[in-house]
């Protein structure tokens, strides 16, 4: 229920108010240290959405450098072996081309360019983006094996696993604070909200307060593509079972500075993608001393772990660190 405020003087017009303690919200562990290194950054450049999530995370943990190479989107994005679509590797290599001629420095071709240009060599694929793989590689080579991402796909054999019970016991492994954990999620962008003002012109947060256990009245994104995000908080309402996710995204123009509210089934759906041809999942990361104890808490809930084929591939072309 909302109440309204305002007068009836000719003043401010009436408004919504949404007392606080109808609500709750769990926060995920280290939320000002992830915030720190998220806001650093801009919006992604193509195909590097999962490298993008997995470089601020590992940053928060405190592993910024790794044989005196900072750990930047680019570097993750080539442990990962991430790979570049066609028209991505012209346009690096009409970048190069122009820093080889003089006509850019090196030190302004990122500035100048910064969503065509990549510091490292990618390889080339039909295919783009980063693998589920790549990350789960990338995380514990960066972090010297300190950090473990513990994948689990939505849909095991044909049947899926990540049900509204199993998703919701990822969501309290990660949220409920016994683990130093954080949650990337893999999933079709079709089945959620349109986050932005150009993209879903209803969005906005008194619109999904006071549309909380609808939310089917707002536009979902006509994006078929699978995308990365984390997880930064789950929020839920009194008297109500529907339950929204805070997540980040790479894209800052979304929601809040890249911060989003999205029905928390509507990111499930997405996950488990039935209707395309490639499969989804999360990642939980988390350190290392602690991911037999995460991996009891999965397997008690039938919850398999394994790697599942989102449609990219692991392509490493460059080693930006030393083995």
């Amino acid at each position: 229920m909302t109440d309204l405020v305002g007068g009836d003087d000719g003043g401010d017009p009436p408004y919504p108010f949404f007392p606080a303690e109808q609500f709750s919200l769990d926060v995920a562990p280290g939320f000002p240290a992830v915030h720190r290194q998220y806001r650093r950054l801009t919006d992604q450049k193509d195909m590097v959405c999962g490298a993008y999530a997995l470089a601020y995370l590992l940053r928060a943990y405190g592993f910024t450098e790794r044989d005196g190479v900072d750990v930047t989107v680019d570097s993750v994005a080539a442990v990962a072996g991430t790979a570049l679509e066609s028209h991505n590797a012209e346009w690096l290599a009409a970048v190069r081309e122009a820093v080889a001629d003089g006509e850019v420095s090196p030190e302004r071709a990122a500035d100048w360019f910064p969503h065509d240009h990549y510091d490292y060599d990618l390889a080339e694929s039909e295919v783009g983006g980063t693998s589920t793989e790549g990350l789960v590689r990338a995380c514990e080579a960066i972090s010297d094996g300190e950090l473990s991402a513990i994948p689990i796909p939505s849909t095991v054999d044909g049947e899926v696993q990540l049900t509204d019970a199993g998703f919701d016991t990822v969501l309290s492994v990660a949220l409920d604070g016994e683990f130093d954990a954080q949650l990337i999620c893999n999933y079709n962008l079709t089945h959620t909200l349109a986050p932005a003002s150009l993209l879903g012109h209803k969005y906005g947060l008194p619109a999904l307060l006071a549309r909380w256990d609808a939310p089917d009245y707002f536009r979902t994104l006509d994006w078929d593509v699978g995308h990365f995000t984390t997880v930064a908080a789950r929020a839920s309402r009194r008297d109500s079972d529907v339950r929204y996710l805070l997540v980040r995204d790479s894209y800052k123009t979304f929601g809040w500075g890249g911060y989003h509210l999205q029905p928390e089934s509507f990111i499930r759906r997405g996950l488990v993608r039935a209707d395309d041809d490639r499969d989804g999942g999360v990642l939980l990361v988390v350190p290392t001393s602690d991911r037999d104890a995460v991996e009891q808490l999965l397997s008690a809930a039938d919850l398999q772990t394994g790697t599942w084929d989102n449609g990219s591939p692991y392509l490493p072309q460059s080693t930006p660190f030393e083995d």
